[in-house]
């Protein structure tokens, strides 16, 4: 049985169009962490929830390989990264093949 818990105003439906007082609508947004199973949140926001701010230059993000088919045990300091302020630069690749990139932040 799932449990409901309400703050604010919420429609009387949902999955409805929901009025603001200013006169705009509020956008849904159905936030889960298991996708569309488990439990989940159904969010209203003034302002849509998918809105694009601004598009950046993309740049290759692809990771290069130091030592080309290499199979000798290695110990993998991972928590020793340097964080930077970017999430996509302080990805650092620790093991790569051609399906599967295994990297820590």
């Amino acid at each position: 049985m799932p449990i409901y818990h309400s703050l604010g105003n919420i429609p009387p439906k949902r999955h409805t169009i929901f009025s603001n007082p200013k006169g705009g609508i509020y956008y849904e947004q159905l936030f889960g962490t298991e996708g569309f199973s488990g439990h989940a949140s159904l969010l209203y926001h003034v302002h849509r929830p998918t809105q694009i701010k601004k598009i950046l230059d993309s740049y290759d993000v692809t990771p290069r390989i130091a030592i080309a088919k290499n199979i000798r045990p290695m110990m993998l300091k991972g928590l020793q990264v340097k964080p930077k302020e970017d999430f996509l630069e302080s990805r650092v690749p620790l093991m790569l093949n051609a399906d599967c990139t295994i990297s820590v932040a």
